[in-house]
């Protein structure tokens, strides 16, 4: 089961997801070093480029890797996300750590991520869970847009659930 979340790549025809490379590191801090898109997030600091290198190697070294975001508009890295906290008993785990450079919010980019990564894991898993940082307010409305119910509030954090059934209800919309 492990190794089916170490996602190798996804795409549609928005979006290219692939593993996150050593040397993707430059082309994701000119996406994710401006102050803006972590003024909601609870590390503030993590446009400074020691904070976003921290951030990264984090997401290099994690289990399943991280995915890097290319849109195949401008074939531009754009952002980034990953899988984490994989939960056998229950067949859950977190989807989350996910940026997208400030030129793209608003974009289709967010949606085609979470639909890609979705429609993949709810094939094997039964719920995804999402955390999000009580003052984030873009990405608690993100989460809520693609079905994502508060189960939830752990002290500054709130965890959203999306089961694989409401996942299919809804994604049939």
């Amino acid at each position: 089961m492990n190794v089916k979340l170490k996602i190798e790549e996804l795409e549609n025809e928005v979006i290219f997801l692939r593993q996150t490379l050593r040397e993707d590191f430059e082309d994701l801090y000119k996406q994710g070093g401006h102050q803006i898109i972590w003024e909601q997030h609870s590390e503030k600091d993590r446009y400074r480029k020691d904070k976003f290198l921290e951030y990264f190697n984090s997401g290099i070294k994690n289990e399943f890797g991280s995915l890097t975001i290319i849109n195949k508009n401008n074939n531009k890295i754009v952002g980034w996300t990953r899988l984490y906290d994989f939960k056998e008993e229950d067949l859950s785990v977190k989807l989350g750590y996910t940026f997208l450079g400030k030129d793209y919010w608003g974009s289709n980019i967010n949606y085609n991520v979470k639909k890609l990564i979705l429609d993949y894991v709810f094939s094997f898993l039964n719920t995804v869970y999402f955390d999000v940082y009580e003052k984030n307010i873009r990405s608690q409305k993100s989460v809520m847009k693609l079905g994502g119910i508060l189960n939830k509030i752990n002290s500054n954090k709130h965890e959203y659930i999306l089961t694989k059934k409401e996942w299919s209800k809804w994604d049939s919309n």
